[in-house]
């Protein structure tokens, strides 16, 4: 055990904010709009952001309960009702008096999604992992578990969302092992199925008729107890070829605002006005809500954004409020002299400068939503892959931002129509100068793959399902040889029982040369590479207390190694290799040495547990604990 180890606090450089949902409406104090935003921030807790459009300001108020929310909800006396996670609970804000009034937790659930108000005057979320509907009062503040479906597949986790039919019942949207739509009826207490093998998804209530979207035949309109499509709908034509694409949630019977491909429309059904009020998109932006001028309103990245009518760009600005320091995805360095991050979700990066101690913070990298999953400095400039479109980008910090044009950063390629969907594996650059990614399959599927990117022109190749249709969960490399281990998770779904697999792809040969399912590890994570005394390529793959030892250049593995540590709180995604050609890679607050005899040293503990880590042009070592990134001296 090594009792020199110093962990230099340097800077908390994650400042990049997540909003996830908001809503346009009065400031109950003095009567002027305001866009209500809610930002995610797993270290200090989630905030309630009102942002004063007309004088870009903004005022902050954090929450007692939950990281972030995906739904916040304007309702009578100037409150909010708010659903959060990572806690699963409904928060009710009073916005006339800024307090708090009450946290209703919903047992067993991490998440509660979308809200919709019932008959009753309670107010529905959706659940995940549990896939259930719960009911909160804001006026008794009681709260019930309300279930699920009895015939609803267990392994479907996600009740997304919900919207209320015009009775007032819940029409809720399941998913993923199993797609089922049904409503719940709130009088009764039940859930009936409706819109077997349909892909109607519900929108919005409206002039006492559901509407809903079909992938196949546009915007329909619904009624009825049991809300079926009828022929005549109370929507007005679309004077656009192809009818109308889609319509905001936010919609009103006093105002109703639909799109047709980047053309936003607003139609007055009690004058049958229909007036097209915006010609453009707002590319990867979310929109919030109208103001009273038809201005849209909304989060693109690190900015709201304001498009008045006939405007072809809206006026984007920085959300005016200092958010805390976030924790890290990813860590890595270059020659650059920079230590790049970024934060789980938000689709930015960040990063700190070794030289001079500042820090820096981007808008986001690529016009979808999600977050960046890894980054590789290739010649001072940052190549990222990004969750949810399947992402591609580069990113010049040397030359001016321009995101927007798709300029700076460039977006390069995306395997979205390939199937794939998360990083997990993230990304490495490779001997041969192209950069190697892993990826888990998009949504209600199993599977992944191995991708590589040439960074010098663009070009894309894939191998799908390499190891079987398992995710890609972890890799590593050398000269030869990339090493990928594979896990039995899903996006939507439950893991698979089982064991993951063990694969060595031969880089000039462009094949795998080696596949193993490894007993009793159902997640493989070769974490890095060695050479031993006798300069043969060894791959270390942790598995609880134990390290399996795979010799590449014999293809075979050796027998493993003891790495047992006081505590076990799992092994992180980095390793770095020491001057002396030992192996480091951590586990938990201790960093585990690896020799080439393959002796085995403990170096900690660390006062907090090592989250990601690499090494910086300066030499040192940088890793990142919650929010902070620290130097670790007397390695």
């Amino acid at each position: 055990m090594s009792a020199t180890l110093t962990a230099v606090p340097l800077a908390q450089p994650c400042r990049a904010k997540q909003v996830l949902s908001g809503c346009v409406t009065p400031d109950p104090v003095d009567g002027r709009e305001r866009l209500w935003l809610t930002n995610m921030n797993e270290n200090t807790g989630g905030e309630l952001i009102a942002v004063d459009f007309e004088n870009d300001t903004a005022e902050l108020y954090r929450w007692p309960a939950g990281d972030g929310s995906w739904h916040v909800m304007p309702l009578d006396g100037g409150r909010f009702a708010i659903s959060t996670y990572y806690d699963g609970k409904f928060l009710l804000f009073d916005a006339r008096a800024k307090e708090w009034l009450h946290v209703a937790d919903f047992p067993g659930e991490s998440y509660i999604w979308d809200m919709a108000a019932g008959n009753d005057g309670r107010i529905y979320g959706g659940t995940y992992p549990g896939g259930k509907l719960g009911a909160f009062d804001p006026e008794t503040r009681e709260f019930e578990d309300c279930g699920r479906p009895d015939d609803l597949d267990e392994g479907s986790l996600y009740l997304r969302h919900v919207v209320a039919t015009p009775e007032g019942d819940i029409v809720c949207s399941f998913g993923y092992a199993q797609q089922m739509t049904a409503i719940y009826k709130v009088r009764e207490k039940r859930f009936v199925q409706v819109w077997e093998d349909d892909d109607l998804a519900a929108a919005v209530s409206l002039l006492g008729y559901l509407i809903a979207s079909s992938s196949s035949r546009g915007l329909l309109a619904l009624a009825g107890a049991d809300p079926w499509p009828v022929e005549q709908s109370p929507l007005p034509d679309c004077p656009v070829a192809g009818g109308w694409g889609g319509i905001h949630s936010f919609s009103t019977d006093e105002r109703v605002y639909l799109t047709v491909e980047q053309e936003t429309w607003k139609w007055l059904p009690e004058t049958g006005e229909l007036t097209r009020i915006h010609e453009h998109g707002v590319r990867g932006g979310t929109v919030y809500g109208f103001a009273d001028d038809d201005s849209m309103l909304g989060v693109r990245g690190q900015d709201y954004f304001r498009l008045r009518p006939g405007e072809a760009e809206g006026d984007l600005r920085p959300i005016p409020a200092e958010s805390e320091g976030r924790p890290m995805h990813f860590l890595v360095a270059g020659e650059s002299g920079r230590v790049w991050g970024g934060p789980p979700f938000g689709q930015t990066v960040c990063w700190y400068e070794i030289a001079t101690g500042e820090y820096h913070n981007t808008g986001q990298v690529v016009d979808g939503s999600g977050e960046v999953y890894g980054g590789t400095e290739v010649d001072g400039k940052l190549y990222t892959a990004s969750y949810a479109g399947a992402d591609f980008a580069v990113y010049d910090p040397e030359q001016p931002w321009d995101q927007w044009n798709h300029v700076n950063p460039r977006p390069i390629a995306s395997l979205r129509s390939e199937g794939l969907c998360r990083p997990t594996g993230r990304m490495r650059l490779g001997p041969d100068g192209k950069l190697y990614s892993g990826w888990q399959a998009e949504y209600g599927r199993y599977g992944g793959a191995l991708a590589r990117l040439d960074p010098a022109n663009g070009e894309v190749r894939t191998w799908h399902d390499p190891l079987g249709p398992e995710a890609v969960g972890a890799m590593t490399l050398d000269d030869r040889y990339v090493y990928i281990g594979t896990n039995l998770s899903a996006n939507g779904l439950s893991a698979k029982p089982g064991d993951g697999h063990f694969g060595v792809f031969d880089i000039a040969a462009e094949e795998f040369v080696y596949i193993k399912q490894m007993k009793d590890d159902p997640s493989v994570r070769p974490v890095g590479t060695l050479r031993d005394e006798d300069g043969s390529r060894l791959v270390i793959v942790p598995v609880g207390d134990i390290a399996r030892v795979f010799d590449a250049d014999a293809l075979e593995f050796r027998d493993d190694i003891a790495v047992e540590t006081p505590d076990s709180p799992g092994v992180g995604e980095d390793a770095i290799h020491l001057a002396d050609g030992s192996l480091v890679y951590v586990r938990g607050p201790w960093l585990v040495r690896v020799r080439s005899d393959l002796s085995v040293e403990h170096l900690g503990p660390l006062e907090h547990r090592v989250e990601h880590m690499t090494v910086g042009s300066d030499g040192s070592i940088y890793y990142s604990s919650g929010p902070t990134l620290y130097r670790l001296d007397g390695v």
